[in-house]
């Protein structure tokens, strides 16, 4: 103050305006005052997660399950960078902090990623090498990405900054419309389902090659996983004739015609045969050996089987009495 009331006295009008400007930015004590996240050391990746993610928290919903797919990429490398810069207690800090709600989907990488602290835990570590020498590949719609881009440059000096270098560095986002996107990005299926936990990613996205808690643990293992089918494997082409001739001598044999059963070929084609679908396994990817006689006979024991069991309604479909008290007691006298 001293300084600035000589400057007066003298007339040194503009040097005490540039005194008073930059005096402004000092605290009490003369050290700089942050007025940027960046000026905040390690504190910055903490401020700037802290601020992406509670935004993100607060969205409209038809934003916030792409949006969310974010966070665990900006986790990793602004972990990552923490450790790289040398800020060793932060780093910890910053795991400790924030690794709970990754827990569920990102198990493996977490525990692969929990020892790092300096550059060296970086250099040597197989997952940490992986995402850094590599760009993450996130599908967002127009819309959310616009809005993101709004919302970043407008909290430019709070962590916007931040988060924008990261994603400029390590992300290959790829902006999609969302109406040519079709029905898993459309509005209608956002609603509906906005009560529901979307956490599921898309199949493209992430790291290319790197299949975190895939069993297939080999150097060699192929990039990409193979799509996963949960359909049932139709029957082999060649059993399904053989099955088929041999229901159709035992219904010439056993007509049925007159009674309530069905015959064995209807119970077959109604009930037990199956046309391929679309995510079913091939049985050209699959080496299973040829069927045998045997085969066909369990085949044949089990189409007998299902058309001939107890009927409870509403749950086997079967033929036949209903199972009684009776039938329960005398399955259930140990043999005597």
């Amino acid at each position: 103050m001293q300084v600035l009331e000589y400057l007066n006295k003298k007339g040194y009008n503009r040097t005490e305006a540039m005194l008073r400007k930059e005096s402004a930015r000092l605290d009490q004590e003369g050290r700089p005052i942050s007025s940027r996240a960046e000026d905040s050391g390690g504190d910055m990746y903490t401020i700037a997660f802290n601020l992406i993610s509670r935004w993100i928290d607060t969205v409209l919903d038809i934003y916030k399950p792409e949006l969310k797919r974010l966070l665990w990429p900006l986790f990793v490398y602004s972990f990552t960078n923490l450790a790289v810069d040398f800020y060793s207690k932060d780093v910890e800090k910053f795991f400790v902090t924030f690794k709970e709600r990754f827990e569920k989907e990102f198990e493996d990488d977490l525990r692969a990623l929990s020892t790092i602290r300096l550059p060296e835990h970086v250099k040597t570590n197989e997952t940490a090498k992986l995402y850094r020498q590599n760009k993450y590949r996130l599908t967002l719609s127009t819309a959310a990405f616009s809005l993101l881009v709004q919302f970043l440059e407008s909290k430019d000096t709070e962590g916007g900054s931040v988060i924008n270098s990261l994603i400029s560095s390590y992300f290959n986002i790829v902006t999609i419309d969302r109406a040519a996107a079709g029905q898993d990005r459309s509005l209608a299926r956002i609603l509906n389902n906005k009560s529901e936990e979307s956490d599921i990613p898309a199949e493209d996205e992430g790291i290319p090659g790197h299949n975190p808690g895939s069993a297939n643990t080999s150097k060699d293992a192929p990039p990409v996983l193979t799509r996963l089918n949960l359909a049932p494997m139709p029957m082999e082409a060649d059993l399904m004739e053989d099955v088929k001739s041999e229901l159709q001598d035992l219904d010439a044999v056993n007509d049925v015609s007159g009674s309530d059963k069905a015959s064995l070929m209807n119970e077959f084609e109604q009930r037990i045969k199956q046309e391929p679908l679309d995510d079913a396994p091939s049985r050209k990817n699959i080496p299973f050996p040829p069927s045998l006689a045997r085969d066909v006979a369990m085949e044949v024991h089990r189409i007998k089987e299902n058309r001939d069991r107890f009927r409870i309604e509403g749950r086997t479909g079967g033929v036949g009495p209903s199972v009684s008290v009776t039938m329960f007691t005398f399955h259930n006298t140990y043999d005597r």
